[in-house]
């Protein structure tokens, strides 16, 4: 019987009772086991955090010792036992439960049940002497402290999950559970570091997971109990796919056939890979959801799906486009996240590890922010950090941020039906309209002037809206032949008969005259030589071989205005 796809699943004795697919990662348990005992580990969304924690809980937790074969037979570590296995009382907080509209009696309402679960699943003698969950984990404490040969663990799952949404939905909101010193987030971090501290402290070890560090350091200005391994080299793979463990899943599932492997593969690299989480690491990690939900609809319909991005990883990141803009006004936020698009990289001279929430106008902390998001990652370390954008599906978001912010502030908007004519007449036919529509409204549009200071503002609005596709990839800065090409247009639909590269140039409105004439020339000429070398690239061979036709294109803007727009035949 074939295995299920354990999609959006993180319980890990579902997974082991009803032949859901295990990937095997309890090797990192020894890696965690062998750490410090107070940890916290940060990952973007959609990587399997909440499953891991589940196996550790699985692992560690005294209710489930006659059930340590059921839960790890034929993984590593069923062999690699450690003394420590089913030793531990756990007690597990999972705060995606929390209710934003409602977020005080709603994380109120979840401590006590958990912690009324907590003392009834071990059968605990004692009783909580207050009804307020502060004083009856202290309560738990005092159990411990009594009893020093019982061991007990403390799991935070997604620490910071409605902190960030109400970050997003209610600033005043989110600064009530930071600056009060009674507010009831800082309390439940604050016994949680009494609880961790001084001879005998009950809680022997804690594994805390999230997204980012901001909640943490906004409300326990750091919680510095806690060892942050969220870039140790040892654990980059702790969570997510490997390239390895991914050519498993499809050799497992039947997917490794030789039509699979020259489709598809490459094509799960573009759009799903290239995460790193570590300056010295080289292999790029899958998110998880994104390769079971590709699976999951390959397997139903026997194709590739026609939406490449699963519509959950899409609704995660979509309350994020707020923090380019504040007070109805685009900021420096948005100049990032234009060059980010335009260039596909970005730099830092070191990543923040400890930043607050209110303080993400400075440049490092947004960047550090997006690293933290998935948003962006690490592509490599020479005299400062350079990120980019991991893949496919992740730029496609990125512009929505851009596109959305745009429209919402009356910047600058499409007709995306008008635009969506355009962009198959050039799959089907190679006409050039689409360039020339968006150059028009560009022109038109006035209040996106301010934005155009340069080839970058220009080649941003390009890549945007030439990516509301599903006909094309679109790649910014793509290396072909030893040069960066400014726009690669990619096949993706396979009914696409043709795809370009694309120069896009940019002369100042300062340059007038004369000047103008010799600089148009001037700029001209060294497109088409890049234009001649790019087409000799190994990528552009490869589809024109397999029947696509290649156009390739100048484009020149005098400051808003287009004045080229053309394609060269030599």
């Amino acid at each position: 019987m074939k295995k299920k796809i354990p999609y959006g699943i993180s319980d890990f004795k579902l997974i082991r009772e009803e032949n859901y697919y295990f990937i095997d990662k309890t090797r990192f348990i020894l890696e965690v086991e062998n750490s410090d005992r107070y940890i916290m580990f940060l990952r973007p969304r959609r990587f399997g955090k909440s499953l891991f924690l589940a196996i550790l809980e699985a692992y560690y937790d005294k209710f489930y010792k006659d059930d340590f074969e059921l839960f790890f037979k034929d993984s590593y570590i069923f062999t690699h036992k450690t003394k420590e296995a089913n030793s531990y009382h756990i007690l597990k907080f999972d705060f995606s439960a929390i209710d934003v509209r409602r977020v005080e009696e709603s994380f109120l309402y979840y401590l006590n049940k958990v912690l009324n679960n907590f003392k009834s699943r071990y059968r605990l003698n004692f009783s909580f002497d207050s009804t307020n969950p502060m004083d009856k984990i202290n309560g738990i404490f005092s159990y411990f402290h009594l009893n020093p040969n019982e061991s007990l663990y403390v799991m935070v799952d997604e620490y910071d999950n409605f902190a960030n949404k109400l970050f997003l939905q209610n600033q005043s909101s989110y600064k009530n559970i930071i600056s009060d010193k009674t507010a009831f987030f800082k309390q439940f971090f604050t016994i949680l570091k009494v609880g961790a501290s001084g001879n005998s402290a009950p809680i022997k070890r804690m594994f805390i997971t999230g997204v980012t560090p901001m909640t943490m350091y906004d409300v326990t200005s750091g919680f510095n109990i806690a060892s942050n391994i969220s870039m140790d080299r040892n654990v980059n793979d702790m969570v997510g796919i490997t390239q390895k463990e991914l050519e498993q899943i499809l050799e497992d599932f039947g997917l490794n056939d030789s039509k699979f492997n020259t489709q598809y593969l490459a094509l799960l690299k573009e759009w799903y890979n290239n995460y790193i989480f570590n300056e010295n690491t080289t292999e790029g990690i899958y998110n998880t959801d994104m390769i079971l939900y590709f699976i999951k609809e390959y397997l139903k319909i026997g194709k590739i799906p026609k939406d490449l991005i699963d519509i959950n990883v899409r609704s995660d990141y979509s309350k994020l486009r707020h923090l380019i803009y504040t007070n109805h006004k685009l900021n420096g936020n948005f100049e990032i996240l234009k060059n980010l698009i335009s260039k596909n990289t970005t730099s830092i001279d070191l990543l923040v590890k400890d930043f607050s929430a209110l303080d993400l106008i400075k440049e490092e902390n947004f960047k550090s922010l997006l690293f933290y998001q998935g948003l962006i990652t690490i592509k490599e370390s020479r005299l400062d950090l350079t990120l980019q954008i991991p893949n496919e599906t992740i730029k496609r978001i990125d512009i929505d941020f851009l596109k959305d912010s745009l429209a919402l502030e009356n910047i600058f908007t499409l007709k995306t039906s008008k635009l969506s004519d355009y962009l198959k007449n050039f799959a089907l036919n190679g006409d050039l309209e689409t360039f020339k529509y968006i150059a028009k409204e560009i022109k038109h549009q006035t209040s996106i002037r301010d934005y155009i200071d340069g080839e970058n503002g220009v080649k941003m609005i390009y890549i945007a809206y030439l990516s509301l596709t599903s006909y094309f990839v679109i790649k910014s800065e793509a290396e072909l032949n030893k040069g960066f090409c400014d726009i690669l247009i990619k096949p993706l639909n396979p009914y696409v008969e043709y795809f370009a590269i694309v120069e896009l140039k940019y002369i100042s409105r300062k340059v007038k005259g004369k000047k103008l004439k010799k600089e148009i020339e001037t700029k001209k000429a060294k497109a088409i030589e890049q234009l001649n070398r790019y087409q000799n690239d190994e990528i552009v061979e490869f589809y024109k071989n397999n029947g696509k036709i290649l156009k390739k294109i100048i484009i020149i803007f005098y400051g808003w205005k287009m004045i080229l727009c053309e394609e060269i035949n030599t």
